[in-house]
C-alpha cells in the first residue's frame, strides 16, 4: 500500500513543479534566464528518479520535497537584491550613453559626439533613433562620408543652404581675415580664440603662425595675378598716383595706386605697389615709378597725381622724358603731371591760419588741460551742468600739422565758452597752467573765442570742400573745376570783408591760389620743346644733388610759365550737364577773370579739338572695316545708285564734306542734360558709347584721373598701423604684401576704423538711462522698504558681477 502511495505523491508533485515552471518562464522581470534553467532542472525528475522512486522507500520522497522547496515562486526576493541588468545586445550603445529616469528605467541616449538627447525607451522606440541619428550626426568620426557632399544647413528665419566643410576653404578665409583686419600672425595661437574655434567649428584645425604667414604670401601672389589679368583684358590707359612715407623706424617707403574705368564703365582704384625707397630725390622717384609700370604692364599712363614737394616735380620729368620714346603718349605727356588738389587746399589753409594762430593756440592749450585730467574732466562737467549747455560732442585734440583736425577741436570748443569762462574764474589752477609764469600763452580771452568762432565758420566750408574732393570710390575730375571756383569766391568774400583780419588772412591765401591756380601765363609754343627739355635737364641735375646757380634759375623759369592742367576743364567738357556751354565759360571767366578767362577758354577749346584728334587716329575704324561697313550697306540697300556715288565721294574726300560733323560736333550739339543733384556719369557713358565710340574712350580716360593722392596717404595710414611697435620685425616685402591684399580685399567694402565721438557719448548716455536706474531704486528701497531694496540690490549684483554659472 505504500509504494502506489508514493507514487501518486510523486505525480502530484512533478504536475505542481510543471505549472510553477511555466510560471517562472513567464515571470521575465523576477528571475533571469540562467536562474530558470537551474529550476527546470530541480524540477523535471529523471527516468532514473521515476524507477527509484517506485522502488525505494518513503524516506527518499521526503527528501526530495525538501530539495522542492527552494523554487517557491510565491516568495519574494528580498528588496537589497535588484534584478541583474541584462548585457546590452545593440551595437549602437557603443555610440550613445544611457540616460535613465528617478526610477532606473531607461528613456534617452546621449551621442558621445554631438550630446544630443535621442529618445530610446525600450517598450516604445527601441535603438532605431539612435542608429538613424548615428548616420546622420555631423560629428560622427565613424563615417565614412563623400567629402564632395554637403550638408543641409538651415539658419532660424533663412532659406536652408548648403554647407560643406573645407578645410582649404576656411584656412583661406582666415588668412584674409588676418589681412584685413590687420591682425597678427600669431593670432590663432591665442588662447581666447582658440577656445572659441573648439565651440564655433571643434573640426577647424585653427592654423599656427607660420602657416598664416605662407597663406597670406599665397593669398597676396593670387591676388597679384588676378588683377593683372583684370587690368591686361579691361584696362586701356591708367591714371596713377603715389606718395612717399618714413616709417617709426625712419625707413622711407614709397606707394603707387592705380586708377581706370574698364569696359563696363565702372571706376577701379588699387594700391599696386608699396615698397621700400633709399631715397626721395626725383631721378629716384621716376626710376621707381617705371619699374612699377614696367612689372603691371602699364605703358600707357594719361596723368600721375602727386603732392608739390619738388622731388615729385623731377620725378614726373623723368617719366615724361622716358615716356615720349615709346608711341602712344598722350599730347607728348604734357599733361601728365597732375598736382594734389588737397595738399594746395591744405597750403592755401594754412597760410590763412597764420593770422589767427595765438588765438587758436590758445584755445588749443586750454583743450588739452581738460582733457588731461580725470577731475578736471569732472570739473569741467559741473560747470556743464550748471550752465546748462547741451552738445552731445566732447573736446577734441587736433595735430596742429592738420588744419582739418584743427577744424574738428574748433568746432567742440566753441560750444563750451561759457564753461571755459567761468572755469577761468574758479579754477585757479586751470588760470596758473595757462599763464605766462608756465611758458603758457594765457587763457583765451572773448577777443580769442571771436576769432576762434570766425575760424570754424571759414575752415568749415574748406572742410567740406575737402570732403568733396578726396572721395576715392567716385569720379571726381568732372566736377573739380567747381571747387577751384568755390574757392575763388570764398577768398574773395573775405578780401571785400570790412574786418581787418578776413582781409588779412584773405590777401595770404590768395597770394597761394594764384601760383597754382588763379594765374595763367602766356607760353610760346614753338619754343615750349626746348623749355621743356631744358627744364627737365634741370630738374634731373637737380634730382642728382647738382643744384647750380643756373639750374635754380631755370627751375624758376619752369615755375612762373606753369599753368593749370588743361585736363580739368576737359573733365567738365566731357561731363553731359556743361559740355562747352556758357555755364563752363563763367565759371572758367570767374575764376581767371574777364581778360585772362578769355585765354582760357580759347586754350580750353584748343585742348579738345587736339585731343580728339590724338584719339580718333588711334581708335578710328580702319579701311578694312569701313569697306566692309560699306559693303554691308550695299547689301542692304540695292539699286540706290545715288547713295553709292555719295559714299564713294565721301570715302575720297577722306570721310568729310562741308555738311558732315565729327562725334564732337554732334555731342556738343545736343541739349545739356539737367544739373541734376544726383547724376551718373559712368552709366551716361555706358549707355551712349555706342553713339560717340571715340570720344567715350577720351572721357573713358580722363573721368579716371584723381585730382588728389589721398588713395596713396590711406596707404600710409594702413601701413602705419600695421608697422607698429610690436610688428617692427616685418620684411618690406611682408609689409608690402599686407598692404597691398588688404586694399585688394577691401576695396569693395570700405571701412572707417575712427570711431564716432558722437555716437559714443549719444550710446554712453542711453547706457546710463538704462542700468542707472538699478541705483535710483537701490536708494529709495532703503529709504522705504528694506526688503525692496534688498532684491534691487541683489538684481544689480548679478547684472554688474555675473557669477561663474552665467
Amino acid at each position: 500500500m505504500t509504494e502506489p502511495d508514493n507514487h501518486m505523491d510523486t505525480d502530484e508533485d512533478y504536475d505542481y513543479e510543471v505549472e510553477n515552471n511555466n510560471a517562472i518562464v513567464s515571470m521575465d522581470t523576477e528571475y533571469s534566464s540562467q536562474e530558470l534553467g537551474s529550476v527546470s532542472k530541480k524540477s523535471r525528475p529523471s527516468t532514473g528518479q521515476s524507477s527509484h522512486a517506485k522502488a525505494g522507500s518513503s524516506q527518499p520522497s521526503k527528501d526530495k520535497a525538501s530539495e522542492k522547496e527552494v523554487i517557491d515562486v510565491d516568495k519574494e526576493p528580498a528588496k537589497d537584491q535588484g534584478r541583474r541588468e541584462i548585457a546590452s545586445r545593440s551595437e549602437m550603445w557603443k555610440h550613445f550613453t544611457k540616460v535613465k529616469n528617478a526610477a532606473n528605467v531607461l528613456t534617452h541616449g546621449r551621442c558621445n559626439y554631438c550630446h544630443r538627447p535621442i529618445k530610446a525607451d525600450t517598450k516604445l522606440d527601441g535603438t532605431s533613433a539612435l542608429k538613424r541619428h548615428f548616420n546622420i550626426c555631423k560629428r560622427n568620426p565613424h563615417l565614412n562620408r563623400d567629402p564632395t557632399q554637403p550638408l543641409l544647413q538651415r539658419t532660424p528665419g533663412e532659406a536652408p543652404v548648403n554647407f560643406k566643410f573645407d578645410p582649404d576653404a576656411l584656412k583661406k578665409a582666415f588668412a584674409q581675415m588676418i589681412i584685413e583686419d590687420e591682425l597678427p600672425f600669431a593670432f590663432g595661437e591665442k588662447s581666447g580664440f582658440r577656445k572659441f574655434m573648439a565651440i564655433a567649428c571643434p573640426r577647424f584645425n585653427v592654423p599656427s603662425r607660420r602657416t598664416t604667414t605662407r597663406d597670406a604670401v599665397r593669398c597676396y601672389f593670387e591676388e597679384k595675378a588676378k588683377l593683372k589679368k583684370f587690368v591686361k583684358d579691361s584696362c586701356q590707359r591708367v591714371c596713377l598716383t603715389t606718395d612717399c612715407w618714413t616709417s617709426q623706424q625712419q625707413d622711407g617707403y614709397m606707394t603707387v595706386t592705380t586708377s581706370f574705368v574698364d569696359e563696363n564703365w565702372i571706376l577701379h582704384k588699387k594700391v599696386i605697389n608699396f615698397f621700400l625707397v633709399k631715397g626721395h630725390k626725383g631721378e629716384d622717384i621716376g626710376k621707381k615709378l617705371l619699374k612699377c609700370m614696367a612689372e603691371w604692364g602699364m605703358e600707357r599712363v594719361l596723368t600721375i597725381t602727386v603732392d608739390n614737394a619738388s622731388a615729385n616735380d623731377g620725378g614726373i620729368l623723368y617719366v615724361r622724358k622716358q615716356l615720349n620714346k615709346t608711341p602712344g603718349n598722350i599730347a607728348k605727356g604734357k599733361f601728365m603731371h597732375m598736382r594734389c588738389a588737397a595738399d594746395i587746399l591744405n597750403l592755401i589753409v594754412q597760410d590763412g591760419l597764420k593770422e589767427v594762430d595765438l588765438s587758436i593756440q590758445r584755445v588749443r592749450a586750454a583743450v588739452r588741460y581738460i582733457r588731461n585730467g580725470g577731475n578736471r574732466i569732472v570739473k569741467f562737467k559741473e560747470i556743464l551742468e550748471e550752465e546748462k549747455v547741451e552738445s552731445k560732442a566732447f573736446l577734441k585734440n587736433d595735430v596742429p600739422t592738420r588744419w582739418n583736425s584743427t577744424y574738428i577741436m574748433l568746432r567742440a570748443a566753441n560750444v563750451y565758452e561759457k564753461v571755459f569762462t567761468r572755469l577761468a574764474e574758479e579754477d585757479l589752477s586751470y588760470k596758473l597752467y595757462l599763464s605766462e609764469e608756465n611758458d603758457g600763452l594765457g587763457c583765451p580771452d572773448e577777443t580769442d573765442w571771436e576769432n576762434a568762432k570766425k575760424m570754424e565758420e571759414f575752415l568749415g566750408q574748406f572742410f567740406d570742400l575737402t570732403t568733396r574732393v578726396s572721395a576715392s570710390l567716385s569720379v571726381t575730375s568732372n566736377t573739380f573745376f567747381h571747387e577751384i571756383a568755390e574757392v575763388h569766391l570764398l577768398i574773395q568774400s573775405w578780401l571785400e570783408s570790412e574786418d581787418s583780419l578776413q582781409v588779412s588772412m584773405g590777401q595770404r591765401m590768395k597770394d597761394k591760389f594764384d601760383k597754382y591756380w588763379g594765374l595763367w601765363h602766356i607760353n610760346n609754343k614753338e619754343s615750349m620743346t626746348e623749355i621743356d627739355n631744358v627744364v627737365i635737364e634741370a630738374q634731373i641735375e637737380k634730382g642728382n644733388g647738382k643744384k647750380g646757380k643756373k639750374g635754380k634759375g631755370k627751375e624758376k623759369e619752369e615755375k612762373e610759365k606753369e599753368n593749370i592742367n588743361l585736363l580739368i576743364f576737359i573733365a567738365a567738357v566731357v561731363d553731359p550737364r556743361y559740355k562747352l556751354s556758357a555755364y563752363t565759360k563763367v565759371v572758367i571767366e570767374e575764376i581767371f577773370g574777364p581778360e585772362k578767362g578769355q585765354l582760357v577758354w580759347a586754350a580750353t577749346v584748343t585742348c579738345l579739338n587736339d585731343l580728339f584728334e590724338d584719339y580718333r587716329q588711334m581708335y578710328a575704324p580702319t579701311e578694312g572695316t569701313a569697306e566692309v561697313d560699306d559693303t554691308r550697306a550695299s547689301k542692304v540697300v540695292r539699286g540706290s545708285k545715288l547713295q553709292d556715288v555719295i559714299a564713294k565721294r565721301l570715302k575720297k574726300n577722306n570721310g568729310t564734306s562741308s555738311n558732315a560733323k565729327s562725334e564732337l560736333d554732334k555731342y556738343l550739339a545736343e541739349d545739356c542734360e539737367d544739373q541734376e543733384v544726383k547724376f551718373d556719369i559712368l552709366g551716361w557713358w555706358k549707355v551712349n558709347a555706342i553713339r560717340f565710340p571715340i570720344l567715350a574712350q577720351l572721357a573713358r580716360d580722363v573721368l579716371a584721373i584723381p585730382i588728389t593722392s589721398v588713395a596713396s596717404e590711406s596707404a600710409f595710414s594702413t601701413s602705419g598701423r600695421i608697422l607698429d611697435d610690436f610688428r617692427t620685425s616685418l620684411t618690406p616685402f611682408m609689409l608690402e604684401a599686407l598692404v597691398c591684399t588688404q586694399d585688394w580685399l577691401r576695396r569693395t567694402t570700405p571701412i572707417d576704423i575712427q570711431e564716432n565721438m558722437e555716437e559714443l557719448a549719444r550710446m554712453e548716455k542711453e547706457l546710463i538711462e538704462e542700468f542707472g536706474g538699478l541705483h535710483i531704486a537701490k536708494g529709495k528701497g532703503k529709504a522705504g522698504n528694506t526688503k525692496g531694496a534688498k532684491s534691487v540690490e541683489v538684481e544689480s549684483m548679478c547684472i554688474s558681477k555675473p557669477g561663474p554659472s552665467s
